[in-house]
């Protein structure tokens, strides 16, 4: 890969956008959250997510290659948690509406690495 080319997952920016509108969810369902371990689950995952937007929020394509290909491990562990928590989000809220939309925003980022 040349340093003029991005990854193909970073070309059109919907990974940034799905991770920043993921953290929109994540911040709903903590405060949803019914107990203090899924709300440091959710808090844990925000994090995660938090510092991959940062990283990835570059306009300079050569540094954004570096910075996906070095942060390659963390966006793995990141997605195997949000995966996690898309498994258990009946059990971190109750509202319909936010699991919901929890389960979409994490389907959608997990889909784009498929």
């Amino acid at each position: 890969m040349s340093a003029n080319t991005l990854p193909a997952i970073l070309q059109n920016g919907n990974l940034l956008d799905g991770y920043k509108q993921l953290l929109d969810s994540l911040s709903r369902a903590y405060w949803e959250a019914g107990d203090m371990a899924s709300k440091d689950r959710i808090y844990g995952a925000q994090q995660a997510v938090s510092e991959l937007i940062t990283a990835l929020d570059q306009d300079d394509v050569a540094l954004l290659t570096q910075q996906y290909i070095a942060m390659k491990p963390q966006i793995d562990a990141t997605n195997a948690a949000l995966a996690k928590i898309r498994e258990d989000v009946n059990q971190i809220t109750k509202n319909i509406g936010t699991a919901s939309m929890l389960a979409a925003g994490i389907t959608k980022v997990l889909g784009m690495f498929a």
